[in-house]
């Protein structure tokens, strides 16, 4: 296959709906594919298109819309419209465009020949009449597959003394997209990978071919175990922006297979995939606006689909952490270079992996000791910018004002060392407000190395000092569950959300605040509230017993809270946390009584042995 037909099969390999097609189908498909030129505003498909045929986009934009004129669809980059069946559809071209166009013959002709093919054209006609219908079971599959069942086992192993020349011939004459490479001495533990693309962009950026290809590789490399949930190994793609992840046998075990994001789409698509990719393709406020719209159809469809509250909110924070990025970049696009190095930060929610979509923003920044006198100013308009952004797409403003547009919320990282001792010295009850927020903080943009070391210093100062930790504590015993004498419910009194359950506040935030204050007192770094829980657990803060309750208190709360978010979303109303008991079944309303009174009994004997241990 000659270049420009090898680089159209990586293009196929690529786009998301082709990509679960064998790879000889794909490479039937290239051979038979014309490339068209569409202007904007054009017709799409073009008057003189008959029906049956297949249109793949390459670069540009199109819409579709019905014979009623009501948009159907929009198609981007590896987009594809098939017309088998679609001939009431009609569209236009929004943006200049190189499409790919597989004419009818051609199209008979190779499903005459490909079964794959065949069955895939008659499939991906009901693309457009019914998406939403094979997502869940998607999602459902990714949720209980484990890697090793799409992993591709035994993945080729090169010396880093390889040239950018000899890796491409092997990656060409093995047919693969990415080269796992090896110190000399040790074959069975990759330390970079080369992928097809980083291969493009050094050849493009007139490297040397002959060069070591230890100097284009990307390292250290991020590994999975071949028992981990396939789900899992999909946000691990999407948080590092990669797609190759190697698989080892067990945490640290030999290297066993290769996982790519192509196997997890061949094997069944999700939205998250696609919402994750389409933010990063977004160059616009307005067009990040118009993804983030399909955010709360996500949650309805990993509810649907089994997910638990954990992963539920391990996908919505890794959206939205991918939606401040890419508002970063279109920031920094418009302020120009930064002054000095920094990082974005995350609290919260967001900061423990625990978002859902009625949520807000509590971010910080920091930047480095070695900006000039007048940086902080660019920093403020950089998180003016973000903020409004992020409240544009959905996200509000925390009313609190824990935001970087907000000097105490924006410091260089020596100052936030200060504040953060200061904090953990001796805190008053308005400093234990802000050492949850502290604790809590994550980078999600820039280098670690300019918040990691402050927040690790700070989980040593806070395991140390007893002012910390019963100040905290007695933050933590304050969020009581709102369960009264009788064993029944305490409704909110009055306002918008009279006669229910917050179950954020009221049946949550307990957990995580005990969670945390747990957690400090074992030296643990962790931030979620169920591997605070388990570390605590495991350290002997916590019996075996408490641990657990608070365990499957806080999964029950949190599930019940985003199917009760899902079913608000489903019809058509603003997701809140504001639960009606009437809402529930007799045997919900058991369950959710038994987690507020084990949250309760924890309050009372855990922190008081964690008191006594400590003092």
């Amino acid at each position: 296959m000659n270049g420009e037909l090898e680089e159209i099969r990586e293009f196929l390999e690529r786009c998301p709906e082709l990509a679960r097609l064998p790879a000889e189908t794909r490479t039937g498909l290239v051979r038979r594919l014309t490339l068209r030129y569409l202007r904007e505003d054009s017709p799409f498909p073009p008057a003189d298109a008959p029906p049956g045929e297949l249109w793949i986009v390459r670069t540009g934009a199109a819409e579709l819309y019905d014979a009623r004129d009501q948009l159907q669809d929009r198609l981007g980059e590896g987009d594809l419209l098939n017309t088998t069946h679609a001939s009431n559809l009609h569209g236009r071209i929004t943006e200049d465009a190189l499409i790919y166009q597989l004419e009818a013959d051609r199209a008979r002709d190779l499903a005459g020949r490909d079964e794959a093919f065949r069955e895939f054209v008659d499939l991906d006609t009901d693309r457009l009449r019914a998406p939403a219908a094979a997502s869940p079971a998607g999602e459902r599959s990714l949720l209980t597959t484990p890697v090793r069942a799409l992993m591709t086992p035994r993945p080729i192993m090169s010396p880093t003394s390889l040239t950018l020349r000899e890796a491409a011939q092997r990656m060409t004459e093995a047919d693969i997209s990415a080269l796992l490479l090896h110190a000399p001495g040790q074959e069975d533990i990759p330390v970079g990978i080369l992928t097809d693309t980083d291969l493009r962009h050094a050849l493009a950026a007139g490297t040397d071919p002959e060069c070591s290809v230890a100097e284009c590789m990307a390292q250290p490399v991020a590994s999975v175990s071949r028992d981990t949930p396939a789900f899992d190994a999909l946000l691990r793609m999407a948080r590092r922006d990669i797609h190759h992840l190697p698989v080892t046998d067990g945490e640290n075990g030999p290297l066993v297979g290769i996982l790519s994001s192509t196997d997890l789409i061949r094997h069944q698509g999700t939205s998250a995939v696609y919402l994750v990719r389409d933010l990063r393709r977004a160059d616009s406020l307005d067009a990040l606006r118009d993804v983030m719209r399909a955010l709360p159809s996500l949650q309805v469809q990993l509810v649907e689909a089994g997910a638990d509250a954990t992963q539920t909110g391990q996908t919505i924070t890794t959206v939205i952490d991918t939606l401040t990025q890419c508002l970063i970049e279109q920031a920094e696009a418009k302020l120009g270079p930064a002054p000095a190095a920094y990082a974005w930060l995350a609290s919260g929610s967001q900061g423990r992996h625990e978002q859902m979509v009625h949520t807000d923003q509590d971010t910080a920044l920091v930047y480095d000791d070695a900006a000039p006198p007048d940086a902080d100013a660019w920093f403020q308009r950089l998180a003016d910018e973000v903020g409004e952004g992020l409240a544009a797409c959905g996200i509000r403003r925390c009313p609190g004002d824990v935001d970087p547009s907000q000097p105490h919320w924006r410091r260089s990282t020596r100052d936030w060392e200060r504040e953060i001792r200061r904090v953990l010295s001796h805190p008053s009850p308005r400093d234990a407000m802000l050492a949850t927020h502290y604790l809590d903080l994550r980078v999600i943009h820039g280098p670690t190395r300019l918040f990691e070391p402050v927040r690790h210093a700070a989980l040593e100062q806070g395991y140390r000092s007893e002012a910390v930790l019963r100040t905290l504590a007695d933050q933590a015993r304050e969020l009581r569950p709102p369960l009264g004498f009788f064993r029944q419910f305490v409704l909110e009194r009055g306002g918008e959300h009279a006669d229910t359950l917050d179950l954020k506040m009221r049946g949550l935030m307990p957990i995580v605040a005990l969670a945390r204050v747990f957690a400090l007192r074992a030296g643990s770094d962790a931030r979620s509230t169920l591997e605070r829980l388990r570390a605590a657990r495991h350290a002997g803060v916590l019996s075996e017993g408490t641990g657990a309750d608070l365990i499957d208190a806080w999964q029950f709360i949190a599930t019940l809270r985003t199917r009760l978010q899902a079913e608000q979303i489903r019809r058509g109303s603003a997701p809140d946390n504001a639960l009606s008991p009437n809402e529930l079944s007799g045997l919900e309303r058991s369950h959710l009584k038994n987690a507020f009174r084990l949250v309760a009994h924890a309050q009372k004997a855990a922190l008081a042995q964690a008191e006594q241990v400590h003092g």
